[in-house]
Protein backbone atom coordinates (compact mmCIF):
# COMPACT_ATOMS: atom_id res chain seq x y z
CA UNK A 1 0.00 0.00 0.00
CA UNK A 2 1.74 3.13 -1.24
CA UNK A 3 0.63 6.73 -1.75
CA UNK A 4 -1.30 6.97 1.50
CA UNK A 5 -1.69 9.40 4.39
CA UNK A 6 -3.23 8.55 7.73
CA UNK A 7 -4.21 10.24 10.99
CA UNK A 8 -4.38 8.17 14.19
CA UNK A 9 -5.81 9.63 17.39
CA UNK A 10 -6.71 8.96 21.00
CA UNK A 11 -9.39 10.77 23.00
CA UNK A 12 -8.55 10.28 26.68
CA UNK A 13 -11.91 11.67 27.82
CA UNK A 14 -13.95 9.00 26.03
CA UNK A 15 -11.22 6.32 25.85
CA UNK A 16 -11.70 6.32 22.07
CA UNK A 17 -9.06 5.33 19.53
CA UNK A 18 -9.45 6.35 15.90
CA UNK A 19 -7.78 6.04 12.51
CA UNK A 20 -8.70 7.83 9.29
CA UNK A 21 -6.84 7.15 6.06
CA UNK A 22 -6.92 8.24 2.40
CA UNK A 23 -5.09 6.82 -0.58
CA UNK A 24 -4.93 6.29 -4.30
CA UNK A 25 -5.23 2.59 -3.50
CA UNK A 26 -8.40 0.53 -3.78
CA UNK A 27 -10.18 -0.29 -0.49
CA UNK A 28 -7.55 1.30 1.74
CA UNK A 29 -9.72 0.65 4.79
CA UNK A 30 -9.24 -3.10 4.46
CA UNK A 31 -5.49 -2.86 4.99
CA UNK A 32 -4.29 0.21 6.90
CA UNK A 33 -6.26 0.68 10.17
CA UNK A 34 -5.99 -1.73 13.10
CA UNK A 35 -7.43 -1.01 16.55
CA UNK A 36 -7.87 -2.92 19.79
CA UNK A 37 -10.04 -0.66 21.96
CA UNK A 38 -8.32 -1.77 25.15
CA UNK A 39 -4.72 -2.01 23.94
CA UNK A 40 -3.95 0.50 21.20
CA UNK A 41 -3.75 0.93 17.46
CA UNK A 42 -1.50 0.12 14.52
CA UNK A 43 -1.25 1.84 11.14
CA UNK A 44 0.38 -0.29 8.45
CA UNK A 45 0.98 1.31 5.05
CA UNK A 46 3.50 1.42 2.23
CA UNK A 47 3.32 -2.26 1.29
CA UNK A 48 0.91 -2.89 4.16
CA UNK A 49 1.32 -6.09 6.14
CA UNK A 50 -1.99 -7.05 7.79
CA UNK A 51 -0.62 -10.15 9.50
CA UNK A 52 2.21 -8.16 11.07
CA UNK A 53 -0.23 -5.43 12.13
CA UNK A 54 -2.31 -8.04 13.90
CA UNK A 55 0.79 -9.37 15.65
CA UNK A 56 1.73 -5.86 16.78
CA UNK A 57 -1.75 -5.37 18.25
CA UNK A 58 -1.36 -8.65 20.12
CA UNK A 59 1.92 -7.35 21.50
CA UNK A 60 0.20 -4.21 22.78
CA UNK A 61 -2.54 -6.31 24.32
CA UNK A 62 0.13 -8.33 26.12
CA UNK A 63 1.49 -5.12 27.65
CA UNK A 64 4.50 -4.65 25.43
CA UNK A 65 5.58 -1.10 24.51
CA UNK A 66 5.00 0.46 21.07
CA UNK A 67 8.75 0.06 20.41
CA UNK A 68 8.55 -3.63 21.24
CA UNK A 69 5.41 -3.99 19.16
CA UNK A 70 7.27 -2.50 16.19
CA UNK A 71 10.07 -5.01 16.71
CA UNK A 72 7.43 -7.74 16.54
CA UNK A 73 6.01 -6.16 13.37
CA UNK A 74 9.35 -6.04 11.56
CA UNK A 75 10.87 -9.28 12.81
CA UNK A 76 12.41 -11.26 9.94
CA UNK A 77 10.79 -8.82 7.47
CA UNK A 78 12.71 -8.70 4.19
CA UNK A 79 10.60 -5.69 3.13
CA UNK A 80 11.26 -3.58 6.22
CA UNK A 81 12.92 -0.87 4.13
CA UNK A 82 9.67 -0.10 2.29
CA UNK A 83 7.27 -0.31 5.23
CA UNK A 84 5.68 2.60 7.06
CA UNK A 85 4.20 1.87 10.49
CA UNK A 86 2.66 3.88 13.31
CA UNK A 87 1.83 2.43 16.72
CA UNK A 88 0.04 4.00 19.71
CA UNK A 89 -0.78 2.25 22.95
CA UNK A 90 -3.83 2.81 25.15
CA UNK A 91 -2.11 5.57 27.13
CA UNK A 92 -1.16 7.58 24.03
CA UNK A 93 2.49 6.60 23.76
CA UNK A 94 3.56 6.66 20.10
CA UNK A 95 6.30 5.03 18.04
CA UNK A 96 6.66 5.71 14.31
CA UNK A 97 8.72 4.00 11.62
CA UNK A 98 9.40 4.91 8.00
CA UNK A 99 11.63 2.58 6.02
CA UNK A 100 14.57 4.05 4.14
CA UNK A 101 13.10 3.08 0.76
CA UNK A 102 9.57 4.47 1.20
CA UNK A 103 8.50 6.54 -1.79
CA UNK A 104 9.00 10.28 -1.17
CA UNK A 105 7.71 12.48 0.11
CA UNK A 106 7.50 10.18 3.13
CA UNK A 107 6.58 12.06 6.29
CA UNK A 108 5.50 11.59 9.87
CA UNK A 109 4.60 13.85 12.77
CA UNK A 110 3.25 13.20 16.24
CA UNK A 111 1.57 15.33 18.89
CA UNK A 112 -0.49 15.03 22.03
CA UNK A 113 -2.51 11.81 21.57
CA UNK A 114 -2.16 11.70 17.78
CA UNK A 115 0.18 11.02 14.90
CA UNK A 116 0.13 11.45 11.12
CA UNK A 117 2.19 9.57 8.60
CA UNK A 118 2.22 9.26 4.85
CA UNK A 119 4.17 8.35 1.75
CA UNK A 120 4.21 9.41 -1.90
CA UNK A 121 2.83 12.77 -0.79
CA UNK A 122 3.00 16.41 -1.70
CA UNK A 123 5.56 17.61 0.86
CA UNK A 124 4.00 19.17 3.96
CA UNK A 125 0.79 17.15 3.87
CA UNK A 126 1.26 15.53 7.28
CA UNK A 127 1.96 18.89 8.92
CA UNK A 128 -1.21 20.29 7.35
CA UNK A 129 -3.23 17.39 8.77
CA UNK A 130 -1.65 17.72 12.22
CA UNK A 131 -2.24 21.46 12.37
CA UNK A 132 -5.86 21.18 11.26
CA UNK A 133 -6.58 18.37 13.72
CA UNK A 134 -5.04 20.24 16.63
CA UNK A 135 -7.06 23.37 15.80
CA UNK A 136 -10.29 21.44 15.31
CA UNK A 137 -10.01 19.78 18.70
CA UNK A 138 -9.04 23.08 20.34
CA UNK A 139 -12.15 24.61 18.78
CA UNK A 140 -14.29 21.90 20.39
CA UNK A 141 -15.14 19.72 17.40
CA UNK A 142 -16.03 16.15 18.32
CA UNK A 143 -13.53 13.44 17.44
CA UNK A 144 -14.79 12.09 14.11
CA UNK A 145 -15.62 15.52 12.71
CA UNK A 146 -12.17 16.79 13.66
CA UNK A 147 -10.54 13.78 11.99
CA UNK A 148 -12.37 14.34 8.73
CA UNK A 149 -11.70 18.09 8.77
CA UNK A 150 -7.99 17.41 9.27
CA UNK A 151 -7.78 14.96 6.38
CA UNK A 152 -9.59 17.36 4.08
CA UNK A 153 -6.98 19.97 5.01
CA UNK A 154 -4.30 17.48 4.00
CA UNK A 155 -6.06 16.88 0.71
CA UNK A 156 -6.30 20.62 0.08
CA UNK A 157 -2.56 20.90 0.72
CA UNK A 158 -1.88 18.24 -1.89
CA UNK A 159 -2.28 14.84 -0.28
CA UNK A 160 -1.47 11.80 -2.38
CA UNK A 161 0.74 12.65 -5.37
CA UNK A 162 -1.24 10.32 -7.64
CA UNK A 163 -4.67 11.63 -6.75
CA UNK A 164 -7.66 10.27 -4.86
CA UNK A 165 -9.42 6.89 -4.83
CA UNK A 166 -10.34 5.55 -1.38
CA UNK A 167 -10.78 6.59 2.25
CA UNK A 168 -11.84 5.00 5.54
CA UNK A 169 -12.45 5.84 9.19
CA UNK A 170 -12.39 3.45 12.15
CA UNK A 171 -13.16 4.49 15.75
CA UNK A 172 -13.35 2.13 18.72
CA UNK A 173 -13.84 2.39 22.46
CA UNK A 174 -14.74 -0.22 25.08
CA UNK A 175 -18.42 -1.17 24.68
CA UNK A 176 -18.94 1.87 22.49
CA UNK A 177 -20.42 0.03 19.53
CA UNK A 178 -23.94 -0.88 18.44
CA UNK A 179 -26.14 -1.59 21.49
CA UNK A 180 -22.97 -1.73 23.58
CA UNK A 181 -22.25 -5.22 22.29
CA UNK A 182 -19.01 -4.36 20.50
CA UNK A 183 -16.15 -1.88 20.68
CA UNK A 184 -16.57 -0.59 17.13
CA UNK A 185 -18.21 2.83 17.17
CA UNK A 186 -17.52 3.85 13.55
CA UNK A 187 -16.35 1.70 10.64
CA UNK A 188 -16.96 3.61 7.41
CA UNK A 189 -15.26 2.94 4.09
CA UNK A 190 -15.25 4.45 0.63
CA UNK A 191 -13.48 1.79 -1.42
CA UNK A 192 -13.41 3.68 -4.73
CA UNK A 193 -14.78 7.12 -5.58
CA UNK A 194 -13.84 10.32 -7.37
CA UNK A 195 -14.05 12.28 -4.09
CA UNK A 196 -13.50 9.68 -1.36
CA UNK A 197 -12.95 11.99 1.61
CA UNK A 198 -15.97 14.09 0.70
CA UNK A 199 -18.03 10.91 0.42
CA UNK A 200 -16.66 9.69 3.75
CA UNK A 201 -17.71 13.00 5.29
CA UNK A 202 -21.24 12.47 3.97
CA UNK A 203 -21.32 8.89 5.27
CA UNK A 204 -20.39 10.25 8.68
CA UNK A 205 -23.26 12.73 8.44
CA UNK A 206 -25.63 9.82 7.89
CA UNK A 207 -24.01 7.98 10.80
CA UNK A 208 -24.73 10.97 13.05
CA UNK A 209 -28.36 11.05 11.98
CA UNK A 210 -28.73 7.31 12.62
CA UNK A 211 -26.99 7.57 16.01
CA UNK A 212 -27.79 10.98 17.55
CA UNK A 213 -27.41 9.53 21.05
CA UNK A 214 -23.64 9.43 20.49
CA UNK A 215 -23.41 13.18 19.90
CA UNK A 216 -24.20 16.46 21.60
CA UNK A 217 -27.25 18.06 20.01
CA UNK A 218 -30.26 20.22 20.85
CA UNK A 219 -33.94 19.77 20.07
CA UNK A 220 -35.26 22.87 18.30
CA UNK A 221 -38.87 24.00 18.03
CA UNK A 222 -40.18 24.14 14.48
CA UNK A 223 -41.40 27.67 15.16
CA UNK A 224 -37.81 28.76 15.83
CA UNK A 225 -36.38 27.48 12.54
CA UNK A 226 -35.21 29.84 9.83
CA UNK A 227 -36.45 29.73 6.27
CA UNK A 228 -33.16 28.07 5.27
CA UNK A 229 -33.63 25.41 7.97
CA UNK A 230 -37.14 24.67 6.77
CA UNK A 231 -35.93 24.32 3.17
CA UNK A 232 -33.35 21.74 4.28
CA UNK A 233 -36.04 19.70 6.01
CA UNK A 234 -38.41 20.05 3.05
CA UNK A 235 -35.67 18.83 0.70
CA UNK A 236 -34.97 15.87 2.98
CA UNK A 237 -38.63 14.87 3.21
CA UNK A 238 -39.04 15.15 -0.55
CA UNK A 239 -36.00 12.99 -1.21
CA UNK A 240 -37.21 10.35 1.25
CA UNK A 241 -40.68 10.23 -0.29
CA UNK A 242 -40.70 11.74 -3.80
CA UNK A 243 -43.85 9.92 -4.95
CA UNK A 244 -45.93 10.75 -1.89
CA UNK A 245 -44.68 14.11 -0.60
CA UNK A 246 -44.90 14.82 3.12
CA UNK A 247 -44.59 18.26 4.73
CA UNK A 248 -44.04 19.56 8.26
CA UNK A 249 -47.74 20.44 8.30
CA UNK A 250 -48.27 16.66 8.63
CA UNK A 251 -46.22 15.89 11.76
CA UNK A 252 -47.52 12.34 12.20
CA UNK A 253 -46.68 11.51 8.59
CA UNK A 254 -43.23 13.07 9.06
CA UNK A 255 -42.64 10.92 12.14
CA UNK A 256 -43.66 7.76 10.27
CA UNK A 257 -41.44 8.61 7.31
CA UNK A 258 -38.38 9.34 9.45
CA UNK A 259 -38.92 6.15 11.45
CA UNK A 260 -39.05 4.17 8.21
CA UNK A 261 -35.60 5.54 7.33
CA UNK A 262 -34.02 5.08 10.79
CA UNK A 263 -34.16 8.81 11.49
CA UNK A 264 -36.96 8.87 14.08
CA UNK A 265 -34.74 10.10 16.94
CA UNK A 266 -34.33 13.40 15.11
CA UNK A 267 -38.00 14.41 15.39
CA UNK A 268 -40.31 14.78 18.39
CA UNK A 269 -43.85 14.65 17.04
CA UNK A 270 -45.44 15.60 20.37
CA UNK A 271 -43.33 18.69 20.99
CA UNK A 272 -42.89 19.54 17.29
CA UNK A 273 -39.11 19.65 17.61
CA UNK A 274 -36.24 18.56 15.37
CA UNK A 275 -32.68 17.77 16.35
CA UNK A 276 -29.93 20.23 15.52
CA UNK A 277 -28.18 17.30 13.84
CA UNK A 278 -30.96 17.07 11.29
CA UNK A 279 -30.16 20.61 10.23
CA UNK A 280 -26.36 20.31 10.28
CA UNK A 281 -26.09 16.88 8.65
CA UNK A 282 -29.04 16.66 6.27
CA UNK A 283 -27.05 18.14 3.38
CA UNK A 284 -24.58 15.26 3.58
CA UNK A 285 -27.46 12.80 3.69
CA UNK A 286 -29.02 14.44 0.63
CA UNK A 287 -25.76 14.33 -1.35
CA UNK A 288 -25.18 10.69 -0.53
CA UNK A 289 -28.68 9.41 -1.16
CA UNK A 290 -28.94 11.35 -4.42
CA UNK A 291 -26.15 9.23 -5.96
Amino acid sequence: MIATYTLAVRDPETESLGIITASNFLAVGALVPWINARAGLVVSQSFANPDAAGSALESLRDGRSPEQALDDFLIADDRAAVRQVGIMNSTGKVHLYTGSECTPASESVSGDNFFVLGNMLIAGTTEAVASAYTKARHDGLELGTAMIKAMLAGQQHGGDLRGKLAAAMLIKRPHGGYLGDSDTVVDLRVDAAARPLAELRDLYSVFKLYNPQLFDFRMLELAQLTAADLRVIDDLLLQLSPDDPVTLEQPNAVAELLEKHNLASNFDVKKLQVSSLLLSEATGFLRLTAL
